[in-house]
């Protein structure tokens, strides 16, 4: 698609509109939370509670999803593999984490390619700095950039990406220098997003859990903090100021009045219902997010296959996100090969690649391996490497055992055997 103005100017006004609501889920990411923020000031104690489960989870979710490496496979070309990575290691050993961030804390995510000093570069841009016109099938057409420059902090310039430029304006849409040329022949922008965008992000599901938690324990917390003394009750007598220090100097006190009453008030503080309120607004929480609780995983961590079971619904959660993230890595690829067809002249296709995500949560690869054993025979090698969460690439380990085997052949030697077998035989 080439550069268009009115449509331009359209993504503008929507990217105006969405500001608020992504600036609001990037500041519960911060813990910068409602609960938090607005919580009322009175003249007793005014202590605020911050626990951040948003970001919790969100940090947990990106691990299990990027704390092993991303691998890639080419049937029709095995060395593809080792130029994709070669290339792709020298961007950024974090743009895979920074991307999931990006995507579960906003539910959208863009990742920008362009040249630096003749090499292949990505970052990763959040809806704060970006916004894309996408066609029916999801990929960017048309891209705006937002960002300032450096001692110029009142003020933001637009970059316009096409499939053939980048158009520079000032914030007033005002072109303030010529088009470049990018050559990557399409819009070089990838996108993820999660199925339903903002509204499957961890902060749509427990935003108001969040507050209620924090305001909860914010009220405790000061309720504790203005009873922390006892107060005294003193009836049928009047205590000045002298009295009152002389008693507590010497730690007695009279009461002349026969019928008078000294006593200490306790307040009762509900403790086992805010304790209860506040174990249920967590447990809801995990619930809501797929998420368990981690002294519960470790307890109940007495078979492989039962922490399999519960952590079943995340892990089709995370899949989930995956095949997001794919998307975005495919127009990744196919921008990466345009970059060295120009520069080296090769001829590599996007579509040839497989990408494999492996999930970074528990497994039981004993159980596997016992099962993959009783397969012997049934079973290719490269598939039942592939079922052990240690084996991150499948196609490489096959390749490595076969180079070993290769090698322990050629040690063996052959004359040696044959005389062994003659004698045997004789």
């Amino acid at each position: 698609m080439n550069y268009n103005r009115g449509i331009a100017l359209k993504l503008k006004q929507e990217f105006d509109k969405r500001k608020i609501t992504y600036n609001k889920m990037e500041r519960y990411y911060q813990g910068k939370t409602d609960a938090f923020e607005q919580y009322p000031i009175t003249d007793r104690s005014n202590r605020k509670v911050k626990t951040n489960h948003i970001k919790m989870f969100i940090d947990e979710e990106v691990a299990y999803l990027t704390g092993n490496k991303l691998t890639y496979s080419c049937e029709n070309n095995a060395d593809i593999t080792n130029v994709i990575e070669y290339n792709l290691n020298n961007i950024n050993s974090c743009l895979d984490t920074d991307l999931a961030t990006t995507l579960l804390i906003y539910g959208t995510a863009y990742e920008l390619y362009y040249l630096y000093e003749g090499e292949f570069k990505a970052k990763v841009i959040n809806p704060l700095q970006g916004i894309a016109y996408r066609n029916v099938e999801g990929k960017a057409e048309l891209f705006l950039y937002f960002y300032t420059k450096e001692l110029e902090d009142n003020k933001y310039y637009i970059d316009c990406y096409d499939d053939n430029y980048i158009y520079h304006f000032d914030e007033g849409f005002t072109e303030i220098a010529p088009p470049t040329k990018h050559y990557f022949g399409i819009c070089p922008v990838g996108v993820a997003e999660l199925n339903n965008g903002a509204a499957d992000t961890i902060y749509n599901s427990i935003k108001d859990l969040q507050d209620s938690y924090e305001s909860t324990l914010s009220d405790w917390s000061n309720e504790i903090a203005d009873t922390r003394l006892a107060y005294m009750l003193i009836t049928g007598m009047t205590l000045d100021d002298e009295v009152a220090k002389t008693m507590k100097s010497m730690g007695i006190m009279q009461c002349p009045d026969p019928a008078g009453k000294i006593e200490w008030l306790v307040k009762n503080i509900p403790s086992d219902f805010i304790k209860t309120y506040r174990e249920t607004l967590e447990d809801e929480m995990y619930k809501v997010t797929h998420h368990l609780k981690n002294q519960v995983a470790i307890q109940s961590n007495t078979s492989g296959t039962m922490l399999a079971t519960r952590l079943n619904c995340l892990r089709i959660k995370l899949t989930t996100i995956h095949q997001c993230l794919n998307n975005c890595i495919k127009t990744r690829l196919r921008c990466l090969f345009k970059y060295l067809n120009i520069v080296e002249g090769t001829d590599y296709n996007y579509k040839d690649v497989s990408i494999k995500f492996t999930l970074n949560l528990p497994n039981n690869d004993l159980e596997m391996a016992q099962i993959l054993s009783q397969l012997t025979g049934k079973l290719s090698i490269r598939t039942g490497l592939s079922q052990l969460s240690f084996v991150t690439n499948a196609e490489e380990e096959y390749n490595k055992m076969m180079e070993e085997q290769e090698q322990a052949l050629g040690e063996l030697d052959l004359d040696v055997i044959k005389d062994e077998t003659e004698q045997i035989s004789a």
